[in-house]
């Protein structure tokens, strides 16, 4: 008996160890798995707070952009003659009122100026009259009277003169009726303000929020630290993301130096966001004490569940083991095991209920979705690789007319009734729709009841359980249509309309220049001069606005000629001439040796004479004085032709190369304002060439070749039977 008691008594105690260790390890892999999930729920917090963070950032900026803007484009418009009249003009109370009213709608802008060339304050809204000192030490001064590209520049924080508080400032140049920099317009904004914004959002003594340039400056910071501010982080997560890692956005765990805290590492959760508008970042950031709080109380607590357990375990085990010594062993054993089996059913209650709250939590996610899916103003399509709908919301059965009980399966029936858009087919344009930006189109949908509507159409792709599908997002444009085409009405009226009275005024100017009426006075020649100037610019304006209307209506006559590209290009040099000396500037031929004499293209004289105008005459004005024009022609493909003009100037400025064939679009500078124009000649040129069965484009040659811009057209080659 002794001996059966001893062996008894080994086995217990070898089971209780094993018990303790399973207990030990669940615990462990359990506390192991809640911490991964609380650092993933705040990843996911920490970026939607920093997403929200850059949204209201961003938003406040347009407001001061567009603030800045206005009263830049007033000035311009009705001040800019010289920097002395600007001077006399801006330093009324008017305009000081002007500038206060400006500043009461934005909470977040503390100051707007105007600065004359020397750096010295016109008008202020902070006060009437403005103060006696000079800002030529201020960088958004020296940056903007240096660069007369720049456009709108996002400065260094400084400290006030006033007030002696941080400011950071939006500056523009101001630019005289010659092109000349005549002053700065600036807007000053408060850190204050957003400080004050993050304190909100932020935990004391947790949370860290910064404001900096996209060069890692500080702008503004919460909580506040003025050892930092105007300085790069060069250390910091936000560095390390952007620069190291060359993302826009993310969320990461580092424990890198931080600069704000005087170089101390410390373990911080960093949500960072670049804004895409604007040259800023944001970093909202976390350290463990706030992310791993709840972690840390539910450690705490499974380990005293799990020391109470053991405890349990040893105590049953240690009984069991006492008692194996008596008669009644057996029945010992099975109190013991009936003991264990209640610890283990109360650890599975435990489970199951943390299981329960997960997936109430996964249901109240999944409302939330829903509620966004039927409640979206724009239609929502959701549909499988084969076109087959699974989903629709009540704004997209409204725009096709369905109801939720007569929807077709296959979205054919409406997204490519015609063939225009074949969804199933785009579906398959995996390349294109793994982007990061869905597909977005506009076509013609097709309603329930037959008739044809225009829709906006965002295609992206999403997975669920695996599989590929495919979610629609739909808008029906035809309100937008509709007013669009009430504006091309419009303009083809106005310039219809205009087009007469102005030929005969023309007219009359030209008479009275050429002395038709005698000799004019002095005094009046050149009012004379310039009204007549001024009527031939109109006319150019209105007969570009014709052809604009010409062209889109596919009204335009072409009549297309087999013509010589040697002759078409010497004839173009030839009509241009006159233009090219009164710049100054010289035209050259450069033709490709290698090309055949009778190299021939398909065109209409006329509109092709008209393009070369427009790309020689643009050239001719960007160019210095001095410089030469570059006709260029040469074969790129056994078929392709193109013809080239390059000059000499500047280039086209980065901010303009998306814009530069778009109507009334003019680069935002002081060359552009001085050179003048319609802002349509290059839409022409596009349009003309697209209906001559080519393409236009350019580039910025490289300094190593001269630099200057580069304006192309391709056009295939015409053979003789193409006459």
């Amino acid at each position: 008996m002794k001996t059966a008691g001893l062996h008894t008594g080994r086995i217990a105690k070898g089971l209780a160890l094993c018990l303790i260790m399973a207990i030990v390890l669940a615990a462990g892999a359990f506390v192991y798995t809640l911490r991964l999930q609380e650092i993933r729920k705040w990843e996911k917090q920490t970026e939607t707070y920093s997403i929200v963070l850059a949204e209201s950032t961003s938003l406040q900026m347009d407001f001061a952009y567009a603030a800045l803007g206005n009263i830049a484009e007033r000035i311009q418009d009705r001040w800019s003659i010289s920097a002395e009249y600007l001077s006399t003009k801006l330093g009324t109370y008017d305009f000081h009122q002007f500038l206060n009213e400006k500043v009461a709608l934005f909470p977040s802008i503390e100051v707007i100026s105007v600065l004359d060339v020397d750096g010295r304050v016109i008008s202020t809204s902070r006060a009437f009259p403005a103060p006696d000192y000079s800002l030529d030490d201020r960088d958004y001064f020296q940056v903007q009277r240096d660069n007369p590209v720049l456009g709108t520049y996002l400065s260094n924080p400084v400290r006030s003169k006033t007030t002696g508080k941080w400011l950071f400032f939006l500056s523009q140049r101001l630019t005289g009726s010659d092109g000349e920099f005549i002053g700065v317009a600036t807007l000053g904004i408060s850190p204050d303000f957003y400080t004050g914004f993050y304190q909100k959002l932020g935990s004391e003594g947790h949370t860290s929020i910064s404001l900096l340039r996209n060069d890692f400056t500080f702008l503004a910071r919460w909580p506040e630290n003025d050892s930092v501010m105007g300085k790069r982080n060069t250390t910091g997560s936000t560095y390390h993301l952007i620069h190291d890692l060359q993302k826009n956005s993310g969320v990461l765990i580092t424990d890198s130096a931080r600069m704000s805290d005087d170089g101390a590492i410390r373990t911080r959760m960093a949500a960072i966001q670049s804004l895409k508008k604007y040259p800023l970042i944001v970093n909202f950031s976390i350290d463990p004490e706030l992310y791993l709080s709840d972690w840390r109380t539910m450690t705490t607590a499974i380990t005293i569940v799990a020391l109470a357990a053991i405890a349990a375990v040893v105590a049953a085990f240690r009984v069991l083991i006492q008692l194996s010594q008596q008669k009644d062993r057996d029945m010992q054993v099975m109190t013991g095991l009936k003991r264990e089996a209640d610890i283990i059913n109360r650890s599975q209650a435990g489970l199951l209920n943390s299981l329960t709250e997960q997936q109430k939590a996964l249901k109240d996610s999944s409302d939330r979705l829903q509620a966004i899916f039927q409640n979206a103003a724009d239609g929502i399509v959701m549909i499988d690789d084969a076109g087959t709908i699974e989903a629709m919301n009540p704004a997209a059965l409204s725009i096709l007319g369905y109801s939720q009980d007569a929807l077709p399966a296959d979205s054919s029936q409406f997204f490519s009734s015609l063939h225009q858009l074949d969804v199933p087919g785009l579906s398959a344009l995996s390349a294109e729709l793994s982007q990061s930006s869905p597909v977005r189109m506009e076509t013609e949908c097709l309603r329930k009841n037959g008739t044809l509507f225009p829709a906006e159409l965002s295609v992206s792709e999403y997975r669920l359980a695996g599989q590929r599908k495919i979610m629609i997002t739909m808008r029906d444009i035809s309100e937008r249509r509709k007013i669009e085409r009430m504006k091309n009405e419009f303009i083809s009226t106005v310039s219809h309309e205009l087009r007469t009275p102005l030929t005969a005024i023309r007219g009359a100017l030209g008479l009275l220049t050429g002395g038709a009426a005698g000799d004019i006075p002095l005094t009046l020649s050149p009012l004379i001069s310039i009204a007549n100037k001024n009527s031939e610019t109109l006319a150019r304006l209105i007969n570009d606005l014709l052809d604009i209307q010409k062209i889109e209506a596919g009204k335009m006559d072409f009549s297309f000629e087999r013509l010589n590209v040697l002759n078409l290009l010497d004839n173009a040099a030839h009509n241009n001439q006159s233009l090219a000396e009164s710049q100054g500037v010289r035209i050259e031929l450069d033709t490709d040796p290698a090309m055949p004499p009778e190299t021939a293209v398909l065109v209409d004289y006329g509109r092709f004479q008209q393009v070369m105008a427009n790309l020689i005459s643009n050239a001719c004005k960007y160019s210095p004085s001095g410089s030469k024009v570059r006709l260029m022609a040469m074969l790129t493909g056994a078929r392709n032709l193109r013809v080239a003009v390059s000059d000499q100037g500047e280039g086209v400025p980065d901010n303009f190369h998306d814009r530069i064939f778009n109507k009334f679009s003019q680069a935002d500078s002081s060359d552009t304002r001085a050179k003048g124009g319609t802002g349509l000649g290059l839409a022409i040129s596009r349009l003309l060439v697209q209906q001559m069965h080519g393409e236009i484009g350019f580039y910025n040659l490289p300094s190593e070749q001269g630099g200057g811009a580069y304006f192309f057209i391709d056009l295939p080659v015409a053979d003789a039977e193409s006459a």
